[in-house]
């Protein structure tokens, strides 16, 4: 018979480590895979809102943007306006504090009057009060506001603060390099500076600043976005100007600040949107930023910033989710993966018995064959060798008479033991002729006790017996049985030369009978364990080594089974199981 190859265990078990680990991985691709998808679909989602909300904030706010650059040159207008006022009063000698009082009814911050070269200018007092003024302001002093032979300031206007109109229309002349250097609108959110034709210098007008925002919070667009910016999620919104200087925000503290962020300047440069994930004040942010006019002519952005808690919140949800799925699904495909290994192994281990089973039968089946032949050829030499030696023991009485009769009577045994031999081949060749009936295992073994029982005497071995009253009757043929259990018990009794306990047992399991013969003698090696039922493997001097092999072809010829236990210096157990 034609073998297949074995599998060794060690491999069987790299084998399910190795799709163990093969389904870890796949499940942890699946569950990464799973979890940026939905980071993805979430991104889009803001993505998809943020745009949508731009969408709302830009047509809501369109007109706002007017408004505001309208109302930003109203003021400019009206800052115009009052400035050449004072240069028109200052034709004239002022009174202290006139100034302040202009700028008070006209709801000014301040108004700078400069010289030339960017100092402050004071206008002269009236001429009651210079004659009461010593020094240069008396009688004699300076003449008037603007001497004879004097350069008038050249023509010029100067705006700053603008943030919603377009620049100030070119053709103006620029604001001389010493008052300039002076910095003269720092500290002010808005104003205007125009070239005095009253004096040599600039009359500089600063608007109020509690004015300007509250006007432009009544126009709307800040209002818009700050009320944007207190919806669930949204962490900022800005309107940015072509500089990226911020021109509207819902947090008015940013208001005036630029963003100094390449990614926003090119994509206000190729008027598109951008959506990106970004780290603001210390926190993620989801930030989509979307082209937007602001006057017609003038680009701008409108960025908006979605706190990353919700979508990481859900995010870490699904992966939590996609990990106790993934877990599962790798217990179940891990137990699946063992019971089929395991039932894999159980399959091969019944292969392998099977396999072995028919090569042992194969054996048996040559051997028989070879056992057939030589018994043959053996037993009528030795049937005519026995006839020849009755006939040497009847006919023939040579002297001395006891001498020749004793060897003649040796001679016998040997032909004997020779014929019990060649019986020996024969069973085993031979198809066993088996006579089944119901048998009581119970009364077997009580029989077999008390034939043995003296042989086990002399020896020195206990014989214990334990046999249960409601043992069923087992299917057999009584006299094979019988000679498995004697060549079982005879076998005891030889393993325990210095004596020890001979036990037979009985117990029913299931549909079957198993009979147990034990001893307490040296045990079998564990190497020689598995061979005992071989043909001719023995370890006893002498012995043919075909008891056992015969012994268990009896108990499968009744569809039992005969097997050895055995542990070194403990004993061996030998167990026939008989079907009811």
């Amino acid at each position: 018979m034609t073998r297949g190859p074995r599998m060794n265990p060690r491999f069987s078990a790299r084998y399910l480590l190795a799709s163990v680990l093969l389904l870890v991985l796949l499940v942890g691709i699946y569950t990464a895979s799973v979890a940026r998808r939905t980071q993805a679909e979430l991104s889009a989602q803001l993505e998809q809102k943020g745009l949508a909300l731009a969408d709302v904030v830009e047509t809501g706010s369109r007109n706002a943007i007017r408004s505001n650059a309208l109302m930003e040159q109203m003021i400019a207008e009206r800052l115009l306006d009052n400035a050449r006022l004072v240069d028109e009063i200052m034709r004239f000698p002022v009174l202290p504090g006139e100034l302040e009082r202009i700028a008070r009814r006209n709801r000014l911050r301040r108004i700078d009057l400069l010289d030339a070269d960017g100092r402050p200018w004071t206008p002269p007092a009236p001429p009651r009060m210079r004659m009461m003024m010593p020094g240069p302001g008396g009688p004699g002093g300076p003449g008037p506001p603007h001497p004879p032979g004097a350069p008038p300031m050249p023509m010029m206007s100067y705006m700053w603060g603008r943030r919603w109109a377009p620049p100030p229309e070119e053709g103006k002349a620029g604001v001389p390099t010493a008052i300039s250097d002076r910095k003269f609108w720092e500290g002010s959110v808005f104003g205007v500076a125009i070239g005095a034709e009253s004096f040599p210098g600039i009359i500089a007008v600063h608007a109020d600043a509690a004015f300007i925002l509250n006007f432009g919070r009544e126009i709307g667009v800040e209002r818009q976005l700050e009320e944007l910016g207190r919806q669930a999620g949204v962490a900022g919104v800005a309107l940015l100007g072509p500089d990226l200087a911020v021109l509207a925000d819902a947090d008015r503290a940013r208001v005036g600040a630029r963003r100094d962020d390449p990614a926003l300047a090119r994509a206000l440069a190729e008027r598109r949107g951008l959506a990106r994930l970004v780290t603001r004040d210390g926190a993620q942010v989801f930030e989509v930023a979307r082209p937007i006019s602001l006057d017609g002519a003038r680009p701008g952005l409108l960025t908006i910033a979605f706190s990353t808690e919700p979508m990481a919140r859900a995010w870490r949800q699904d992966l939590r989710a996609g990990l106790l799925l993934g877990l599962g699904v790798l217990v179940a495909g891990a137990m699946g993966l063992g019971v089929i290994f395991f039932m894999q192994q159980r399959h091969l281990g019944e292969v392998r018995a099977l396999e072995a089973e028919m090569a042992r039968r194969e054996r048996l089946a040559a051997l028989g064959d070879v056992a057939a032949a030589f018994a043959h050829e053996v037993r009528n030499p030795l049937n005519a060798v026995s006839m020849g030696l009755q006939r040497l023991a009847t006919e023939f009485a040579p002297e001395p008479a006891a001498n020749y009769a004793r060897f003649v009577d040796l001679m016998q045994g040997e032909v004997r033991r020779l014929n019990a031999i060649v019986e020996q081949f024969i069973a085993l060749a031979r198809p066993l002729p088996l006579t089944l009936d119901r048998v009581d295992a119970g009364e077997l073994l009580h029989e077999l006790a008390a034939l043995m029982e003296p042989e086990a005497k002399k020896a020195g071995v206990e014989l214990r017996l334990a046999v249960p009253a409601a043992l069923p009757a087992v299917t057999a043929d009584r006299d094979h049985v019988k000679q498995v259990l004697l060549n079982l018990v005879v076998n005891a009794l030889q393993a325990m030369a210095a004596g020890g306990t001979l036990g037979l047992e009985a117990r029913a399991d299931r549909e079957r009978v198993t009979l147990v013969v034990a001893d307490t003698g040296p045990g079998i090696p564990p190497d020689a364990l598995p061979r005992v039922f071989d043909p001719y493997f023995t370890t006893k001097a002498g012995g043919l080594g075909l008891g056992l092999t015969i012994a268990r072809r009896i108990a499968e010829a009744h569809g039992g089974a005969l097997e050895a236990e055995s542990r070194p210096g403990q004993g061996t157990r030998f167990l026939l199981s008989l079907p009811t």
